[in-house]
């Protein structure tokens, strides 16, 4: 066999591997090609509804019980019924993973407002659930760093996890001309959350501090508050923007992002403009905390 032909068939393999086959709609395994649902779909006509993802490592789905719960949770601000228990939403998330056979992948839980008759009032949701290849964490990315810029904006129904993400995605412009990765929201200078993770700084008298009101409550959010009290003091409170500024570290957290060192704020280095040590102890705790989970669910298998 030539070079080429090795090569070739390299690709070949490495895109058979990302390749999902499968969606979930309303509790049916279904080929994607086929997986629709109707335009009259309150999703669709006033963007209402609610989601959640998680990550997929060696095949496992990771804390899927805590999404699970803040799924439901996420439905309940908005009024909508999950039409199916949690255990049986574990076993659908856990056949759709088994069925495309991934062993990096993000899972997408999308309930909708339901076909409404009067194109307003919510009716029975619509339940679907994609998944989609997931690269694993980068520690080139984690050892850049990203800048963030300050924006005024407090989301709407923040502690539900809804499809709204106008603001955000109107940013985008603006955020890729000044170089930054994410804006960092903010309610009359108290801070929030971005559009898509948590925020977190090591203040200047070092300890950790994160937005404690109107925001999202983040699963890896949740993982740290959870484990790093063994190697700094915690605070959930108010935080002003000002803080931001003269903070010692500075990092987002989400499901996809892990832990992410944000080095410049607007104009404001964070500390050095350096990854800080903090944050590297609570990325090394994140990553011990995956490894355990990974190994309990294959003792349990």
């Amino acid at each position: 066999m030539s070079k080429f032909s090795a090569t070739k068939l390299c690709i070949q393999f490495f895109f058979i591997m990302k390749e999902v086959r499968y969606c979930c709609i309303n509790g049916e395994i279904s080929p994607v090609e086929r997986a629709s649902i109707g335009v009259s779909d309150l999703a669709l006509l006033r963007g209402y509804g609610v989601f959640d993802f998680l990550a997929v490592r060696q095949g496992t789905p990771l804390f899927l019980d805590d999404y699970l719960a803040r799924f439901k949770r996420s439905a309940g601000v908005l009024g909508l019924q999950l039409p199916f228990p949690l255990e049986e939403l574990h076993d659908l998330v856990w056949s759709l993973i088994e069925a495309n056979g991934l062993q990096d992948a993000g899972v997408r839980l999308v309930l909708t407002g339901g076909y409404s008759e009067d194109g307003y009032a919510p009716a029975s949701p619509n339940l679907i659930i994609l998944e989609h290849y997931l690269a694993p964490k980068s520690e080139s990315v984690w050892n850049q760093g990203i800048k963030m810029l300050s924006y005024a904006h407090q989301r709407e129904l923040p502690e539900a996890k809804s499809i709204n993400y106008l603001t955000g995605i109107q940013l985008l412009d603006r955020l890729k001309k000044e170089g930054a990765a994410e804006a960092l929201f903010h309610d009359n200078g108290w801070v929030r959350e971005s559009a898509r993770a948590n925020f977190f700084i090591v203040s200047d008298q070092g300890k950790l501090v994160t937005p404690e009101k109107k925001i999202l409550h983040g699963i890896t959010r949740q993982r740290i508050l959870q484990s790093a009290g063994s190697i700094i003091e915690i605070e959930t409170r108010e935080l002003a923007l000002e803080e931001v500024f003269s903070a010692r570290e500075a990092f987002i957290t989400s499901t996809t992002k892990g832990n992410l060192p944000v080095l410049q704020v607007d104009n404001h280095l964070i500390g050095d403009g350096k990854p800080g040590p903090v944050s590297k102890a609570i990325s090394d705790l994140l990553d011990h905390q995956i490894a355990a989970h990974i190994e309990a669910s294959y003792a349990e298998k």
